[in-house]
């Protein structure tokens, strides 16, 4: 398993207890009035969790195929190769669970088991989830969210899938030979300015990093060497929202040729290494229809393009999230400096890297612009 590789997933035991779990439910703000429990985890679960990018299977143009919506992917991605599709050999697959009320996904599951594994990280089967399942975030969910969500999925349409099983390394957090992640610590996800007063933020805070996967994505992980797979499915809880998450773009499903071949993520923070001098607005356009201040694209799969769950975010519920993202505290983090590491990726021509990657030039021949470079806001495809 390639070191370089591990540090593009997405998402020590766990060790939060059930007082944090209390605090958490306390602090989450009330379902809008206007959805019905399913309507509410439909929007959940397809929008702010992005659960549709790993539990449905694509289509050949790269949209989600919701005529088997929820039914898990096989192999979802192979970490052990090149183009992150299954290469056969018996290691790097993860596949995503059918969550549809079928024998063969949650039917026989109660609500209960349900809630554990998304919640918890324990599988309806009782064995531990490997932590590509952000159920670290989840924990934080309130009740209310977390009964919404399993309404919803018992709405859904069966769908008859059984999933291939994770390989190696994978398979080694499901049979407990590898820790967990620990639950995010609501205590350090931080208060915008203004603390509790400041009613849009903290409902924004709600919707980044406790029921949407932006804490995720957008905070450094803590791997202390390409091959600390531990380190790399744990989030940093010191630097929330400060960036320099790495993705293979392969692994996000960015194919096209003028995206870089590493991506990393964007520091969130009002730091001139980050979003420090961008208006709401501009902030707006990057979460939704994914355009930077210049009006490129940015690299990322969730903002713009045919796979963007954050172009269907309620106005308000936008609204709240860029006023909680434009108040929180400022962290050095340049990550548009930021290379790959060596050796980098599976291109025979090699890689750039120091003063060559970021400038947009085929510095080594191979037809790639900026192959192996990591990019903190690059130009990627135009915005459809």
């Amino acid at each position: 398993m390639r070191g370089w590789i591990i540090l593009a997933v997405l998402g020590a035991a766990a060790a939060c207890g059930d007082g944090q779990k209390a605090a958490a439910v306390d602090s989450a703000p009330d379902s809008p009035p206007v959805q019905t429990q399913i309507e509410r985890g439909q929007y959940i679960m397809n929008v702010t969790a992005n659960c549709t990018f790993c539990h449905t299977p694509l289509l050949a143009n790269g949209a989600r195929d919701l005529d088997h919506l929820m039914s898990g992917v096989d192999c979802f991605v192979d970490f052990d190769s090149p183009d992150f599709a299954d290469n056969h050999n018996g290691t790097g697959c993860v596949s995503t669970r059918n969550l549809t009320p079928d024998p063969t996904g949650l039917k026989n599951a109660t609500d209960a088991q349900i809630k554990n594994a998304f919640q918890n990280g324990i599988r309806t089967d009782g064995k531990p989830l490997a932590p590509l399942m952000p159920y670290w975030i989840f924990h934080n969910m309130s009740d209310d969210d977390a009964n919404a969500v399993v309404a919803y999925l018992r709405s859904l349409p069966p769908i008859q899938h059984t999933v291939k099983p994770n390989e190696a390394p994978f398979s080694l957090f499901n049979d407990g030979t590898l820790p967990q992640s620990p639950f995010l610590s609501l205590a350090k996800i931080p208060l915008p300015r203004g603390g509790d007063n400041n009613v849009s933020a903290m409902r924004g805070r709600y919707l980044s990093a406790q029921i949407g996967l932006c804490v995720d994505c957008h905070t450094p992980d803590t791997a202390t060497n390409p091959n600390d797979l531990i380190g790399a499915l744990t989030l940093n809880q010191d630097a929330f929202f400060s960036g320099g998450r790495l993705f293979p773009k392969g692994a996000l499903g960015l194919l096209d040729a003028t995206y870089p071949a590493f991506i990393v993520t964007r520091n969130l923070t009002p730091d001139t290494t980050g979003l420090g001098g961008w208006t709401k607005p501009q902030i707006t356009n990057a979460i939704a229809i994914g355009k930077d201040q210049m009006g490129n694209a940015v690299c990322a799969a969730t903002h713009g393009g045919v796979i963007s769950p954050y172009a269907a975010l309620e106005d308000q519920d936008l609204k709240d999230i860029v006023e909680y993202i434009s108040n929180i505290p400022a962290i050095a983090n340049d990550t548009a400096a930021k290379f790959c590491p060596a050796p980098p990726i599976p291109d025979q021509a090699g890689a750039e890297t120091g003063v060559e990657c970021g400038n947009g030039m085929d510095d080594d021949g191979d037809n790639v612009p900026d192959d192996g470079c990591l990019c903190g806001n690059c130009q990627g495809p135009p915005v459809q």
